[in-house]
């Protein structure tokens, strides 16, 4: 076993406050489980993102995908999840794909159906699991560009009314993807350059 399914302690008030009284006493390894689901998932979740498919399920996957990046986030409490690099790989591609097959696009016209929110959720819960595992995480941070993943979350800086909050969680991922990392700024720098980002936005970001 990667780690002891034995349950140690109560759970932390940090922890009962995002998940709850049940779900806050649950063993790390399930999370580690819902990880490696979401890798064995990984074409289903980027056909539902990109409407290849129906939208019956989402609302599951979107659940799975919001308590990963949860539990991302508390890397005291889950740091075997945080720091699980083939993972963050996992997350990455799976967004570079859906962005690949579907670019978001600026300031879409939202759908009223109710389901469709299921699918749009998809993007907004991978970015929080990327900027989670990359924040203070150096070999972290150079993967995702290795992956060519600083430029798919940059084109996230966005208004989508169908993606709420998707801007501001892309510029908090970009921040931790480039904070004291001097070659990642550099490729913000150089598309700055290029006219492919904004003055506005490189400023966001934290880069002059």
């Amino acid at each position: 076993a990667v780690v002891s399914t034995q349950s140690t302690g109560s759970p932390s008030p940090m922890k009962k406050e995002l998940f709850g009284e049940i779900e806050s006493a649950v063993p790390v390894t399930t999370f580690l489980f819902l990880a490696k689901t979401m890798a064995h998932n990984r074409q289903h979740i980027i056909d539902m993102a990109t409407g290849k498919e129906g939208v019956e399920g989402s609302a599951v996957t979107v659940r799975i995908l919001h308590l990963l990046a949860n539990v991302t986030g508390l890397f005291e409490q889950y740091d075997r999840i945080a720091a699980n690099t083939p993972f963050l790989e996992c997350a990455m591609k799976i967004l570079n794909e859906i962005n690949s097959v579907e670019p978001i696009k600026f300031d879409r016209e939202k759908y009223e159906a109710g389901p469709e929110g299921g699918k749009f959720a998809i993007r907004k819960e991978l970015i929080r699991i990327i900027s989670n595992m990359c924040c203070k995480r150096r070999n972290h941070q150079d993967k995702v560009r290795h992956l060519g993943g600083i430029q798919t979350i940059l084109s996230h800086c966005i208004l989508d009314g169908n993606n709420p909050y998707i801007m501001e969680w892309s510029i908090f991922a970009l921040r931790m993807l480039l904070e004291g990392n001097e070659e990642n700024q550099e490729i913000v720098k150089g598309l700055k350059a290029l006219g492919k980002v904004s003055e506005l936005d490189a400023r966001k970001i934290g880069v002059s």
